[in-house]
Formats: C-alpha cells, structure tokens, sequence
C-alpha cells in the first residue's frame, strides 16, 4: 500500500472518530422530534372503520402499515424515490455527490438526493429547501435510522406522505378519494396514489385527473417495457379512469366513537388505529330498528331515542345508539342521550329485591304492605293510584308498585342503597347522595342509560359487576369483575322479571319469531318525561330508553308503550339462538311451603300455605304472626289473655292480626274483614305493647316550610279497638280525635318532639326539625 493511500484512509479513520462525538453530542442537544400525530381510526371489533378524526395539526393522516400495501407497488415505490433504501444508513452518499454536481453544472437544481429516510425527515420537519437544511435533513435520517427499523421508516413514509390538499398519507388518500382501504384497490388506483406525492397540487384526482393520467402513463410506460407489468396489468392501468371525488371518510356510531376518543386518547392527543368492541352489522341493525320505532312517535312529539347492547360474557358494547340521527339538529341528534342523566322511573327497583334478598329479608312470595303512605313529607302513590292491602313481593315488581318499594327502601336505608347501587355500576347516585330521598327508587335521581344497561348486565352473570368494555376483549371469563350480590338473588330476580303475567308486557311480545327467554323492567320518569325498558337473555342486556332531550313530557310516554316494544325488536334482531333458560338454579335455592297470608314460614295455625324460593345460604328463617290463636267469649265478641280468662267460657278460634295500617285502610275503602274481638275491658293487667303508629310526621326529619302560617299534618294508625288519639308537642296536650283523622297545627321553627296516645295510654313519639325557608 502507498504512502498516498495509507494517508486517505487514515485522514478516514479520523474523521469518524471526530464525527461519532459531534453526531452523539448533537443528538443530546437536537433530539429527533416525535413523529408527526396520527389521526384516530376507530374500528370495530372486525377491523371495519367506524370513523375517524383529524390529527392534531388537522390533517387527514391515518397510519398505513406496510402489509396494507401489495408488494408490487412497494417495489415500484422504492424502484422510483430510493432503489439502495435497504441499503444505505440513511443518505445515499453517491447520489449526494451526483446531484451536487449536476445543480452547480447547470446553475440551479435539476437533481435531488433525497432518500426515503430523508424524505420522511423532512416531512417531519418541513423547511425551506437550502443547503443549510439540506444538512439537518441529513442529520435527522442518521438519527432516524439509529432510531427505526427500516420497515418503521417506510411506514412512516407511507402514512405522511402528501396526497393533497390536508390528505397525508397513503390509507387517508384511499378512503377519502376511493372509500375504501389500501388492499382493496385495483393496480391503477395504487399506481397513481404513488404518483401524487411528486406534484400534490397539480395530480389530485379529483381537481386534475387528466394531468395524473398523463402521469400515470408516462410513468407506467417504462414498467411495461421492462416486463414488470403483465399485459393483464397495462389494462388495468389504461382503462381505469383516474377522474375522483373528495368524499368523507364514513362515519358509523358517531356518539360512540365520540366516546372513544374521548376515553382513550393519549394525553388528549389522537393517534392511531383503536380496536373497539362494537359490532357495525349489529350497530346498523339496532339504529335501523329505533329509526323506524320513532316515526310515530315523533308524530306526537317524542323525538329521540337511544339503545345500548352488552355482551354478557365479556361485557362488550356491542352497540350503541345515542341518537336517531346523530345530524338532525331540530331533535339536538348531537346529544348523546345513553350519557345523559334521566330519572331511570322504576328501574332501579329490582337492584332493591337483591340487597334484600342477600340480607335474608325478602323472597318472592314476602308479602308487602300497599297503603298509603306519608313518606318523608310526601305522599309516596302508585303509578295508577289504586291500592292492594297487602301484595306479593313478585307481584309489586312485576306490576311496579310504587308504595311497597318506599317502604321497603325505607327498611334498607338510602345510604345502603346507594353504597349497593355504586357497586353494582349505578355510579351517578354517589355524587347525588346527599340530596336523595326515599324518591329515588321511583325515579328521584339521575341514572345514565349506559350505566343502567351494564348493571343490568349484572343478573345474567350471577351477581357479577363490571364495567361494560368499549374495546374489544379476548378470552374473556364468563365471570368478571366482583360479585356484588349472590346468584340466588339474581335468580330469583331474574324469575320474577321473566314471569309474563304484568300489565307492560309489550303487543309485540308473542310474535318476536327468534325471542330467547327475556327478562325485563320498564320504567317512567314524573311527568312522563322519560320510558325506560331495560332487559336480558343469557347472551345480552339491552337498555332502551325513549324521551325528549329536551325534558320534555308526552302523556302517551310509558316504559310499557314505548321503550319495551322496541326492546323486543332489539332481542328478536340479535339473538342468535331462541335459549329458554338465562341462569340456571343455584345450588343453595330451593322451594319451601310458606304461609301465604304473610309469605313467611308457616306455623301451626296458617291454614292455606303456597311454595316459595329461598335461599338456604341467605334467608332468615321467619315465622308467620299474622295467623294466630287467641281465646275468645261463645259469643265471639271479646278476647282473653291468661291474666283475665279465669273462670270465664271460651273457646279457641285462629284470627289474622293484620297491621294496623292495613286494617285502617281496609276501613277507609269500606272493606269487610274479620276482626279480633275486643280485650276483655275488665282484665286486671294494664295495657301492653307500642303506641299508635306515627306517619307524618317522619321520624328525624327536618321540614322546610315556606312560612310562619304554614301547618304540618299529624296522622297515626292504631288498631280496631282504638278511638281516640290524644296528641302532644313537645309534652304539651294539642287536641284529641279519632284515629282515622288528620291534625294539622301551626309549628315554630327548631327541634320538637311530636307525640300520640291512644285511649289505652299507648304512646309513641317522633322527633323532628323545623326550619323556614323565608
């Protein structure tokens, strides 16, 4: 080796060992700026685009994967802008020095020697196009290719190249100029979607496709003379017109994927394809379903609607609906109404049933008291204003009775309630809490139609709550999330809500030809303002609810009439199998005789007895007090206790000893009923037992009147052998009346104890707070 060489490569030998410093010590002070931000893609859970959304920087640019891509036009694509792509580290030395020769030959520039990598660096980093940034281009593809693997690079390349106009990227051009994806083109379509980056303005197709076709067989000429292109191919190429039309990416569920990007963007930037749980087959099904359920209820007013479906098995939202039209603008379309707060009407009810239920309180025949009832300051009245007496757990739900269920939130708790109803998903009550009462297990609250569906979704899983899941899972359990409430309970739940004999049972309902086994509730909001049908098989839970965003009341609205129907087409729509079974009987339910007049345990003395489910694990053995012996005169006409029975004849005689509300309702109706005889009024002993029931006032509340003036009302109940009541404030004697009637006396404003006492020196008291809201 000569002198000259030896020189050469050791001037080489030093440049590198300077240059890896500066390139590393540059890199440190100029990192490699993040790639440019893609636009969101939301697919469903078969990878067909639902919608997408402009990048940050409001370009169209969706991120093209290479597999997209055929070969054939990949190999002309590197053929035509960077043959050594694999090759070199990221610049292309020998074109370099080419094509500075060339533009200092001919005074200006005629060449170009940019690489792929380079190209993508200074799409990147747009500048103007000097030496000085040609340097730093340079500079970024060193770094890029330090950075990505070359299939990365020329996927960025693919995904950021211009196409025209805010169209980046080869995935965006396709489905904005030819609706449809990458793969699906045809060679010519491919062809000239390569051509456009080297002019973007003047070859978009759909402003000059006869300059892009002039291109296209310029450019494709060579190829046929060199044998790459079959002949098959050059028709393809010469017959396919290039002329197109900017048209919109499509747009499915728009509220959905509103809530897509609203949940799962990254630090509030959009990027990226998002997998969803979404089935469009489904979605389009069930938005063809509400459009054609609304037009005769928009003929009278009612205007939206929306539905929600979930998968039992994995929780997927499969589809949701959060308008008719997400563009009309005259029914506010745009409001997402599965997201709104409404007054879910009597839906939550059966959530009720199974707290109870785990608590050993309630099974299906427990008979509960419907009278009326002073609840808290107001009268709590059922939907139809009619009474039962007494009425059947099962029953009450089924036929949605509005007084048994306060009463019984009312031995719950509402704290419980809404502990339980946050559990199970139902998360909108905790931020309500302080200001619910019990009205809210008749719709005094604001529940989201997504959030219903999903705790619904809760009974066919066995007492299992999740979260419903807007991306799609694989291999999911059949049971996720955590157990909330037992699978007795959601079995029994489960049986009464599939029991057919209810007055909202949809017309629709017999004729559904592919119908599984369903159970549902309905539910109407005060002032009809809101229907509600929420429902499940074995393989979804469906939530429906029709209204007007506007808050708006019809007084046709009702769950029965215009949500369940609806609910029936969903079910008979996406079923895929006619199942007769939702949740098997668990292990620790069984059927026992109870008493049929007080639905407990029966005792020696009930004589008609019925079965019931329990649960062996959770229900408190209870014994029937309603049906007992007492000793009676000959006559029947007084009753005896071991103190004052003496000598006296008696016989034994089995009485029902019904609740002294029940009876004083039973007497406001004029209804007949058999009755205990009278004490004996010569026993010895005094009188025993609790004073007159109070019922308004409410114990610990606080009342708010609107003025000085304004009076309170006073009621008690007692039983059949009282007549009079004698009242107290604050140890003070108000006035004295019969049991059956209403006081109303003025009040001052603080802390008073309110008390009755019956003729029998009975007394029961309740202490409350008074305030003026003046």
């Amino acid at each position: 080796m000569t002198r000259h060489w030896r020189k050469i490569i050791f001037l080489g030998l030093c440049s590198c060992v300077i240059a890896v410093p500066v390139f590393i010590s540059l890199s440190l002070l100029f990192p490699l700026p993040p790639p440019k931000p893609y636009s969101l893609v939301v697919v469903d859970r078969n990878e067909q685009i639902l919608q997408a959304f402009l990048s940050d920087d409001g370009m169209w640019r969706l991120k093209t994967a290479s597999n997209e891509i055929p070969g054939k036009i990949k190999r002309i694509l590197i053929q035509k802008e960077d043959r050594y792509f694999y090759l070199h580290p990221g610049v292309n030395p020998f074109s370099v020095v080419r094509a500075i020769v060339q533009n200092i030959r001919a005074g200006h520039r005629v060449s170009g020697a940019s690489t792929l990598t380079m190209q993508v660096a200074r799409m990147m980093e747009p500048k103007r196009r000097t030496y000085l940034n040609k340097l730093i281009e340079i500079f970024r593809a060193f770094q890029l290719e330090l950075k990505y693997s070359k299939n990365e690079i020329l996927e960025m390349y693919l995904s950021m190249v211009p196409l025209g106009g805010n169209i980046e990227g080869l995935k965006s051009a396709s489905m904005i100029y030819f609706q449809t994806a990458p793969e699906r083109l045809n060679l010519a379509q491919l062809f000239d979607l390569i051509l456009i980056p080297s002019d973007p303005n003047n070859l978009r197709p759909d402003r000059h496709p006869e300059r892009l076709f002039a291109e296209r067989k310029r450019q494709a000429s060579r190829w046929i003379r060199s044998g790459f292109f079959t002949k098959l191919d050059s028709c393809i190429l010469w017959q396919s017109p290039p002329a197109v039309s900017r048209k919109t990416i499509p747009r499915f569920a728009p509220h959905y994927c509103l809530q897509i990007k609203m949940r799962y963007s990254r630090e509030g930037r959009v990027t990226g394809e998002i997998r969803t749980s979404l089935d469009l087959r489904m979605q389009r099904n069930v938005e063809a379903l509400l459009t054609n359920h609304l037009r005769p209820w928009r003929l009278r007013a009612v205007k939206n609607g929306a539905v929600v479906v979930i998968q039992n098995r994995t929780r997927d939202i499969v589809s949701y609906v959060g308008s008719q039209d997400f563009d009309d603008t005259l029914a506010q379309g745009q409001v997402d109404a599965a997201q709104s707060l409404r007054s879910p009407g009597s839906t939550l009810k059966p959530f009720l049933y199974a707290l109870q239920m785990d608590r050993g309180l309630l099974t299906p025949k427990t008979r509960l008291l419907d009278t009326p009832y002073d609840a808290e300051g107001y009268l709590a009245e059922n939907y139809d204003g009619k009474y039962s007496g007494l009425v059947y757990a099962d029953e009450a739900l089924r036929r949605s009775l509005n007084v048994p269920m306060i009463r019984l939130l009312r031995e719950t708790g509402v704290p419980d309630f809404v502990s339980f109803a946050n559990d199970v998903g139902i998360s909108s009550l905790k931020a309500q809490r302080e200001r619910l009462g019990l009205s809210l297990i008749v719709g005094g609250c604001g529940v989201t139609l997504v959030e219903l569906t999903a705790a619904y979704a809760s009974f066919p899983a066995a007492g299992f709550a999740a979260e419903p899941n807007y991306l799609r899972t694989t291999n999911a359990p059949s049971k996720q999330g955590r157990q909330v409430f037992s699978s007795s309970a959601a079995f029994m739940v489960t049986d009464i809500l599939s029991g057919l004999d209810r007055p909202d049972l949809p017309n629709n309902f017999e004729s559904a030809l592919n119908l599984p086994k369903v159970a549902f509730k309905t539910g109407t909001s005060y002032g009809r303002r809101d229907a509600w049908a929420i429902g499940y098989s074995a393989e979804y839970t469906v939530g429906v609810w029709i209204g007007n965003v506007s808050h708006r009341g019809n007084p046709e609205l009702t769950g029965g009439k215009a949500a369940a129907p609806l609910l029936i087409d969903v079910f008979n729509s996406i079923s895929t199998s006619g199942q007769r079974s939702i949740l098997p009987m668990p292990g620790d339910v069984q059927i026992q005789e109870v008493c049929a007049t007080s639905g407990l345990l029966p005792t020696r003395y009930c004589g008609h007895r019925i079965d019931d489910y329990f649960s062996v694990r959770h229900t408190l053995p209870r014994f029937c007090t309603i049906d007992r012996e007492y000793l009676v005169s000959p006559d029947n006409k007084i009753s005896y206790c071991p103190s004052c029975v003496g000598s006296n004849n008696y016989r034994i005689r089995t009485y029902q000893d019904y609740p002294t509300e029940l009876l004083s309702f039973w007497n406001s109706i004029g209804r007949a009923y058999t009755t205990i005889p009278v004490h004996n009024p010569l026993c010895p002993r005094l009188f025993g037992g609790v004073g007159p029931a109070i019922v308004s006032p409410s114990k610990d509340m606080t009342y708010f009147l609107l003025s000085k003036n304004q009076k309170i009302s006073l009621q008690a109940n007692s039983s059949v052998d009282i007549s009079e009541h004698w009242w107290y404030l604050d140890s003070r004697f108000l006035t004295k009346d019969k049991p059956t009637a209403k006081v109303f006396i003025p009040i001052a404003e603080g802390e008073h104890t309110i008390s009755c006492m019956d003729n029998k020196g009975r007394i029961s008291s309740v202490r409350v707070r008074i305030k003026y809201a003046m």
